[in-house]
Protein backbone atom coordinates (compact mmCIF):
# COMPACT_ATOMS: atom_id res chain seq x y z
CA UNK A 1 0.00 0.00 0.00
CA UNK A 2 1.04 3.24 -0.66
CA UNK A 3 1.65 6.01 1.91
CA UNK A 4 -0.64 7.90 0.52
CA UNK A 5 -3.47 5.69 0.62
CA UNK A 6 -5.75 4.60 3.61
CA UNK A 7 -6.20 0.62 4.80
CA UNK A 8 -9.47 -0.67 2.96
CA UNK A 9 -10.64 -0.64 6.66
CA UNK A 10 -9.55 2.61 7.74
CA UNK A 11 -13.58 3.45 8.22
CA UNK A 12 -14.25 0.99 10.60
CA UNK A 13 -14.08 2.43 14.28
CA UNK A 14 -12.20 -0.39 16.43
CA UNK A 15 -13.84 1.53 18.97
CA UNK A 16 -17.62 1.43 17.82
CA UNK A 17 -19.69 -0.19 20.60
CA UNK A 18 -21.24 -2.46 17.62
CA UNK A 19 -17.85 -3.37 16.08
CA UNK A 20 -16.56 -4.47 19.81
CA UNK A 21 -19.41 -6.15 20.40
CA UNK A 22 -19.48 -7.93 17.44
CA UNK A 23 -15.87 -8.89 18.11
CA UNK A 24 -16.50 -10.04 21.19
CA UNK A 25 -19.07 -12.23 19.78
CA UNK A 26 -17.25 -13.35 16.82
CA UNK A 27 -14.21 -14.46 19.01
CA UNK A 28 -15.67 -16.24 22.17
CA UNK A 29 -18.15 -18.17 19.73
CA UNK A 30 -15.07 -19.11 17.29
CA UNK A 31 -13.12 -20.46 20.56
CA UNK A 32 -16.00 -22.42 21.60
CA UNK A 33 -16.97 -23.28 18.56
CA UNK A 34 -13.89 -24.44 16.80
CA UNK A 35 -12.39 -25.70 20.08
CA UNK A 36 -15.04 -28.20 20.56
CA UNK A 37 -14.95 -29.63 16.89
CA UNK A 38 -10.70 -29.84 17.51
CA UNK A 39 -11.49 -31.51 21.09
CA UNK A 40 -14.49 -33.75 19.64
CA UNK A 41 -12.23 -34.73 16.13
CA UNK A 42 -8.51 -35.43 17.93
CA UNK A 43 -9.58 -36.88 21.68
CA UNK A 44 -13.27 -37.61 22.39
CA UNK A 45 -14.26 -39.64 19.16
CA UNK A 46 -11.08 -41.22 19.04
CA UNK A 47 -11.47 -42.05 23.01
CA UNK A 48 -15.22 -43.46 22.39
CA UNK A 49 -14.19 -45.64 19.35
CA UNK A 50 -11.38 -47.29 21.91
CA UNK A 51 -13.93 -47.56 24.41
CA UNK A 52 -16.00 -49.47 22.14
CA UNK A 53 -19.49 -50.25 23.38
CA UNK A 54 -18.80 -48.47 26.61
CA UNK A 55 -18.30 -45.18 24.68
CA UNK A 56 -22.37 -45.46 24.39
CA UNK A 57 -23.02 -43.70 27.51
CA UNK A 58 -20.62 -41.07 27.28
CA UNK A 59 -22.25 -39.86 23.33
CA UNK A 60 -25.99 -40.81 25.04
CA UNK A 61 -24.95 -37.88 28.12
CA UNK A 62 -23.85 -35.62 25.42
CA UNK A 63 -26.58 -35.54 23.64
CA UNK A 64 -28.87 -35.12 26.61
CA UNK A 65 -26.75 -31.83 27.49
CA UNK A 66 -27.78 -31.11 23.94
CA UNK A 67 -24.25 -30.45 22.42
CA UNK A 68 -24.95 -31.01 19.27
CA UNK A 69 -27.58 -28.62 19.40
CA UNK A 70 -25.96 -25.72 21.49
CA UNK A 71 -22.63 -25.88 19.39
CA UNK A 72 -23.85 -25.18 15.86
CA UNK A 73 -26.04 -22.59 17.31
CA UNK A 74 -23.10 -20.47 18.58
CA UNK A 75 -21.54 -21.76 15.26
CA UNK A 76 -24.36 -19.73 13.94
CA UNK A 77 -24.32 -16.95 15.60
CA UNK A 78 -20.43 -16.73 15.11
CA UNK A 79 -20.95 -16.67 11.45
CA UNK A 80 -23.95 -13.87 11.55
CA UNK A 81 -21.32 -11.78 13.62
CA UNK A 82 -18.40 -12.40 11.61
CA UNK A 83 -20.69 -11.60 8.32
CA UNK A 84 -21.51 -8.40 10.02
CA UNK A 85 -18.35 -7.47 11.07
CA UNK A 86 -17.43 -8.46 7.28
CA UNK A 87 -19.61 -6.13 5.47
CA UNK A 88 -18.57 -3.33 7.96
CA UNK A 89 -15.04 -3.64 7.57
CA UNK A 90 -15.39 -3.96 3.78
CA UNK A 91 -17.91 -1.10 3.53
CA UNK A 92 -20.96 -3.47 2.22
CA UNK A 93 -19.15 -6.17 0.56
CA UNK A 94 -16.87 -3.85 -1.66
CA UNK A 95 -15.33 -5.92 -4.93
CA UNK A 96 -12.39 -3.49 -3.88
CA UNK A 97 -12.21 -4.97 -0.49
CA UNK A 98 -12.46 -8.51 -1.74
CA UNK A 99 -9.47 -7.95 -4.18
CA UNK A 100 -6.42 -7.40 -1.61
CA UNK A 101 -5.14 -9.90 0.71
CA UNK A 102 -6.57 -9.10 3.86
CA UNK A 103 -10.62 -9.39 2.23
CA UNK A 104 -9.27 -12.85 0.30
CA UNK A 105 -8.53 -14.22 3.89
CA UNK A 106 -11.46 -13.43 5.31
CA UNK A 107 -13.57 -14.79 2.54
CA UNK A 108 -11.79 -17.38 2.68
CA UNK A 109 -11.99 -18.29 6.31
CA UNK A 110 -15.56 -17.38 5.94
CA UNK A 111 -15.91 -20.19 3.42
CA UNK A 112 -14.34 -22.81 5.35
CA UNK A 113 -16.42 -22.20 8.45
CA UNK A 114 -20.20 -22.01 6.12
CA UNK A 115 -18.82 -25.59 4.87
CA UNK A 116 -18.24 -26.63 7.87
CA UNK A 117 -21.41 -25.77 9.41
CA UNK A 118 -23.23 -27.12 6.18
CA UNK A 119 -20.84 -30.51 7.00
CA UNK A 120 -22.27 -30.70 10.59
CA UNK A 121 -26.12 -30.18 9.03
CA UNK A 122 -26.25 -32.63 6.39
CA UNK A 123 -23.76 -35.23 7.45
CA UNK A 124 -23.20 -35.22 11.11
CA UNK A 125 -26.25 -34.46 12.41
CA UNK A 126 -28.54 -37.10 10.49
CA UNK A 127 -26.02 -39.52 11.92
CA UNK A 128 -26.42 -38.38 15.25
CA UNK A 129 -29.87 -39.05 15.34
CA UNK A 130 -29.40 -42.17 13.34
CA UNK A 131 -27.23 -43.22 16.21
CA UNK A 132 -30.25 -42.30 18.97
CA UNK A 133 -32.66 -44.58 17.39
CA UNK A 134 -29.88 -47.50 17.13
CA UNK A 135 -29.36 -47.24 20.53
CA UNK A 136 -32.68 -48.95 21.75
CA UNK A 137 -33.21 -51.12 18.75
CA UNK A 138 -29.47 -52.38 19.90
CA UNK A 139 -30.95 -53.07 23.51
CA UNK A 140 -34.41 -54.79 22.54
CA UNK A 141 -32.52 -56.82 19.21
CA UNK A 142 -32.20 -60.94 18.74
CA UNK A 143 -28.84 -62.04 18.40
CA UNK A 144 -29.13 -62.23 14.77
CA UNK A 145 -30.95 -59.19 14.29
CA UNK A 146 -27.92 -57.21 16.65
CA UNK A 147 -25.67 -57.92 13.75
CA UNK A 148 -26.86 -55.93 11.27
CA UNK A 149 -27.55 -53.39 14.04
CA UNK A 150 -23.81 -53.05 15.37
CA UNK A 151 -22.88 -53.52 11.01
CA UNK A 152 -25.31 -49.81 11.25
CA UNK A 153 -24.11 -48.42 13.95
CA UNK A 154 -20.34 -48.98 12.55
CA UNK A 155 -20.73 -47.48 9.06
CA UNK A 156 -22.74 -44.28 10.86
CA UNK A 157 -19.72 -43.90 13.19
CA UNK A 158 -17.57 -43.90 10.69
CA UNK A 159 -19.69 -41.74 8.75
CA UNK A 160 -19.47 -39.50 11.76
CA UNK A 161 -15.48 -39.46 12.43
CA UNK A 162 -15.19 -38.69 8.81
CA UNK A 163 -17.17 -35.41 8.85
CA UNK A 164 -15.64 -34.19 12.22
CA UNK A 165 -12.45 -34.74 11.00
CA UNK A 166 -13.25 -32.32 7.80
CA UNK A 167 -15.39 -29.53 10.22
CA UNK A 168 -12.07 -29.82 12.65
CA UNK A 169 -9.66 -28.95 9.65
CA UNK A 170 -12.01 -26.94 7.89
CA UNK A 171 -12.87 -24.76 11.29
CA UNK A 172 -9.23 -24.74 12.03
CA UNK A 173 -8.34 -23.20 8.76
CA UNK A 174 -11.04 -20.33 9.18
CA UNK A 175 -9.49 -19.39 12.80
CA UNK A 176 -6.19 -19.46 11.03
CA UNK A 177 -7.59 -17.21 8.21
CA UNK A 178 -8.85 -14.99 11.04
CA UNK A 179 -5.65 -14.64 12.85
CA UNK A 180 -3.75 -13.82 10.52
CA UNK A 181 -5.78 -11.62 7.82
CA UNK A 182 -5.40 -8.22 8.53
CA UNK A 183 -1.23 -9.04 8.54
CA UNK A 184 -1.24 -9.93 5.03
Amino acid sequence: MKPSESPPNAGVDAMNPEVLLLRIVHIVGGVIWAGTALFVALFLLPAMNQAGPAGAPVMNALIKRRLFTIVPTVGAITMLAGLRLLWLVSSGFSADYFSTREGKAYAFGALCALTGFTIFMLVNRPAIARLVQLGPQMAQASETEREALTAQLNAVRARMATGTKVIAMLLGLAVLMMAIARYL
